[in-house]
């Protein structure tokens, strides 16, 4: 595997794990009915699209390499 595609994978899993993690502990309204949020939710996305990108340039490497 491509030094692109290892690190995409871990970027999803990281960003899988963020998620989760905002799902499980955050996400609540309090008592005067604020939104708590923390910055699992935009570091996972961030995650999520940068693990996308360099999964499928690792694939795009491999595809278009010269034989």
């Amino acid at each position: 595997m491509t030094k692109f595609r290892i690190v995409g994978i871990v970027a999803l899993v990281a960003g899988t794990v963020s998620l989760l993690l905002e799902k499980i502990y955050y996400g609540y309204l309090d008592a005067d009915g604020v939104l708590q949020e923390s910055l699992f939710l935009p570091i996972g996305f961030l995650l999520l699209v940068l693990g996308a990108v360099l999964f499928a340039a690792g694939l795009a490497a491999r595809v278009f390499r010269p034989a």
